[in-house]
């Protein structure tokens, strides 16, 4: 027997998406972290082959099975930004790798998003989820191995199953079933959901002469299922063959739709049934026409009701959707309006009735919202043309078999209740009816002992074990992923724990208990943090935020109160955070209070917004994540004690959006140059349409000159004014881009160290012009434009090449140009085309809901038809949506 004599701890039971997520974010923890004096031991334990991945993401899905969702909706910020950003740099071996694996549907899903791949406009896209597995595996050895290296800690891979856990007073043991013991101090069991409820006889494949029986379509892994699917159909020398999947879920769809990807010539000789209670395929499309006119009204009556009740909240819900199963309308198209109208009415249960809706009703109305990808659909709807497709409704009973060993299927009908025998042959089945409970009498040894032991206890879901505030099931054993089913977490009813972003969101929670947890048994002594909120409405305070500003973030001008001022007016006034960290000033963040209005009438709210351009926390290097997190927490504390009902950040691009609590947005992408020490190595980095332009400039005589501190005067400041202002009125700029010749005074001249003036000549008339911003080693275009007589010389990459070779000799490092009107339009190919080898920097904007109540009244005072737009209005929509207007 092998034992692990030295105590670790902390070890993970299972290395699946929900583990990877946990351990990633631990570990940002504890690199956050330097009084950790103590390397931390860590053990991940998995009992097949991959670690990091799990059955979805790994081998034994394959390479070319797809998301049920869009990108889109798979991630959430920042992580899909970082993989679309790993997807553009790896996607030439990854489409290989796919293209490899896939048969027909998958070329033919590379032919339809050809454009879209090649443009690395990822998000609408249902990727291959292999894709991610890859990315994600790399993500988590990464930070692993950076982390070994500074020696803060010792990661241990045990490939074995575990069947018992040994609870001790501090020191707990686990028993793997090849007879090792491992030693740790805490335990966190992330086994993802229980194994397959196998549906007839007790294996995962049954192979006999008219019948293939399979059982688990992923053991030993999909792959090797598909081959032998497709060997038995060959042995049937052409024979009609009649395929079951019993199920109508994602597995489910995931089958149909391999198996027609690698049937290859035998697809015309297949048949397909599917058997499910429902008797329907997930939906696919958005009825967008029929949409309009839908609000559920069952749950909408409850809004002002008293004492509403789980019950009565899922009981509106299954009249909505039953109403919307009556008009034809699809979950693709409800789910979100729904989902919305019973998620804020979820927010007024107590956590007795929440626990009760998790465990008893959010997975039955799951059910009946279950939404895919057309790609899947549209198999089912080939298949259905070719009178090849069939859905039963009902429940899998038995297979009965005839003198000639031909199987046809018993099943319970949906509508009679009564047991059937359905007169097909099948030669095919396929279990895709989801997971035991733990009701059953053969789960898992390690399940069974641990509810023995007392260790775990089931809720009333029967999916999940009950657990503590701090995600315990007992002391020291916590629980993460599928298993977390049918608890109420940071008041949250949680009953569907394999949603990416849901994981993301509960591996931070866990990661920050076990992490406070271990620091605190090392002498971790907290950090103490504290808020002040200052007005900027007098000469004291400006004066002191002005040194401030000077004194710790070299007068960034992004933040001067000679910007920020522009923005005060009679209903909207300036503040600042100032954010203390062990007594030390770490966090300076100005934000504009504006008061908000109902029919012209001042009312008590107010809503928080950054000025224009690049702003959110402004910080130092020392600042950790953590940190971060708890700014914001502060913040918001701050935030409901005040009033404030909504929040619109505009970050900046230093990734100061981490720790975030609101809805990060991927809003643009932005251009930041690396400066060559040589501008000849700069010139061949050109595309060539900017040598070209440059090359015509310089043949039409132009000039730049750029004015750089002492040189600028009054004189400068109001040409810049006047072009930029008269380009502002041709391309119909919105109010908040016209600035006064004031305001380009008081900014540039009070701040003079900070900005330069770039002006392109035509003999002696300035035609073009950018007004710079000097950071450190940076430099920004912050406000420019150009005289549209002039066009045709181009003096727009004439003046841009020359503010670089004046850049490179004055030793500035990098050159931002910010992004256009949206993602790779012409302003923004532009200014890529200075930098195409340069990767670029996403600008996040951030978007909060403080007080939802309030928000839901403003903006139903303020569109007559805000009742039919849904969750994604804070992704999709002008926020915050009470202050729309349509011109």
């Amino acid at each position: 027997m092998d034992t692990h004599k030295k105590t670790s701890d902390i070890t993970f039971i299972g290395s699946g998406i929900s583990t990877s997520f946990s351990i990633i974010n631990f570990l940002d923890q504890v690199d956050n972290e330097a009084v950790i004096n103590n390397r931390i031991s860590i053990n991940i334990i998995e009992k097949y082959s991959e670690f990091n991945l799990g059955i979805p993401y790994g081998s034994r899905s394959g390479f070319s099975t797809l998301l049920i969702t869009s990108l889109r909706n798979f991630l959430i910020e920042p992580e899909l930004s970082l993989f679309i950003k790993w997807l553009n740099k790896n996607k030439t071996w990854l489409l290989d790798e796919f293209e490899k694996e896939g048969g027909i549907l998958s070329k033919e899903w590379l032919l339809n998003n050809e454009e879209a791949i090649s443009n690395n406009n990822w998000e609408d896209l249902f990727i291959p989820r292999r894709f991610f597995g890859c990315y994600i595996n790399l993500r988590v050895n990464n930070k692993i191995e950076e982390l070994t290296e500074k020696g803060v800690i010792d990661v241990n891979f045990i490939s074995g199953e575990v069947i018992d856990i040994e609870k001790g007073k501090d020191i707990h043991e686990i028993f793997l079933q090849d007879g090792s013991v491992i030693n740790t101090q805490k335990i966190v069991l992330s086994v993802g959901s229980l194994p397959i409820n196998y549906l007839w006889q007790n294996k995962h494949l049954i192979e006999k002469k008219n019948l293939m029986f399979v059982n688990n379509p992923y053991k030993p892994e999909l792959g090797v299922v598909l081959d032998k699917i497709n060997n038995f159909i060959d042995n049937r020398n052409g024979q009609t063959t009649n395929i079951l999947i019993v199920g109508a879920n994602a597995s489910a769809l995931e089958l149909i739709y391999k198996l027609n990807d690698c049937l290859k010539n035998k697809r015309d000789n297949t048949n397909f049934s599917f058997l499910s209670t429902q008797g329907t395929v997930p939906d696919a499309l958005v009825n967008e026409e029929k949409l309009k006119g839908f609000i559920p009204n069952h749950l909408n009556e409850l809004k002002g009701e008293k004492n509403i009740t789980a019950k009565l909240i899922a009981e509106a819900t299954f009249k909505d959707l039953d109403y919307a199963d009556e008009i034809n309308l699809g979950p693709a198209s409800t789910v979100y309006i729904i989902s919305k109208y019973f998620g804020v009415l979820l927010e007024t249960l107590s956590v007795k009735e929440l626990e009760i809706f998790a465990c008893q009703y959010g997975n039955e109305i799951g059910k009946r919202q279950r939404c895919a990808g057309l790609h899947y659909s549209n198999v089912i709807t080939e298949l259905e043309k070719q009178n090849r497709f069939e859905h039963i409704s009902g429940r899998f009973n038995n297979l009965e078999s005839d003198s000639e060993e031909n199987y046809n299927m018993e099943y319970l009908d949906t509508s009679t209740k009564k047991k059937k025998v359905h007169n097909k042959h099948f030669h095919i089945v396929i279990n895709c009816v989801g997971s035991k409970n733990l009701s059953h009498d053969d789960i898992p040894i390690l399940h069974q002992n641990l509810i023995k032991k007392g260790y775990c206890t089931p809720n009333e879901s029967k999916i999940g074990f009950h657990i503590n505030k701090s995600l315990e099931a007992s002391k020291d054993l916590y629980i993460m992923g599928p298993m977390l089913a049918g608890n109420v977490i940071e008041n949250k009813a949680v009953w569907h724990v394999e949603h990416c972003g849901r994981i993301i969101w509960l591996s931070k929670v866990l990661s920050k208990i076990i992490a406070d947890d271990l620091f605190q048994s090392k002498n971790y002594t907290p950090k103490e943090y504290k808020l002040k909120v200052n007005s900027l409405n007098n000469d004291f305070e400006i004066t002191k935020y002005k040194k401030l500003l000077k004194e710790n973030w070299d007068n960034n001008i992004y933040y001067a109160y000679d910007h920020l001022k522009y923005f005060e007016n009679e209903t909207n006034s300036l503040k600042y955070f100032l954010f203390k960290v062990n007594d030390t000033t770490q966090i300076l963040m100005p934000i504009i209070l504006r008061q908000i209005k109902l029919n012209e009438v001042d009312l008590k709210y107010f809503d928080a917004i950054t000025p224009y351009g690049y702003s959110g926390p402004l910080y130092n290097n020392e600042m950790t994540e953590l940190d971060l997190k708890e700014f914001w927490k502060a913040v918001d504390n701050w935030y409901k004690e005040n009033n404030i009902i909504t929040e619109f950040i505009r970050f900046s691009l230093n990734k100061n959006y981490l720790g975030y609590s609101g809805l990060l947005i991927n809003s643009l992408l932005n251009v930041k140059g690396e400066l060559h020490d040589d501008f000849e190595k700069q010139w061949q980095s050109f595309l060539p349409k900017v040598r070209n332009n440059y090359r015509k400039a310089v043949s039409y005589n132009l000039s730049v000159k750029i004015f750089n501190t002492e040189d600028i005067n009054e004189e400068i400041i109001k040409i810049l004014f006047e072009i930029y202002t008269e380009t502002m009125i041709r391309h119909n700029a919105k109010t908040l881009y016209f600035f006064s010749l004031n305001y380009f005074k008081n900014l540039i001249l009070n701040n003079i160290n900070e900005f330069a003036i770039a002006l392109t000549y035509l003999d002696d008339i300035p035609i073009s012009t950018e007004l710079i911003i000097k950071n450190n080693s940076t430099i920004f275009a912050f406000l420019g434009g150009t005289d549209a007589n002039y066009y045709k010389y181009r003096p727009n990459d004439f003046l841009r090449v020359e503010i670089i070779k004046w850049s490179i000799k004055n030793n500035y490092k990098h050159y931002v140009l910010g992004g256009g009107l949206k993602d790779n339009d012409g302003l923004y190919k532009s200014k890529k085309s200075l930098f195409p080898k340069n990767e670029d920097v996403t600008f996040y904007t951030g978007r909060k809901i403080i007080n939802y109540e309030a928000y839901d009244k403003l903006c139903e005072n303020h569109l007559e038809d805000y009742n039919t737009i849904h969750k994604e209005e804070l992704k999709n929509y002008f926020f915050p949506l009470y202050r729309f207007h349509n011109r």
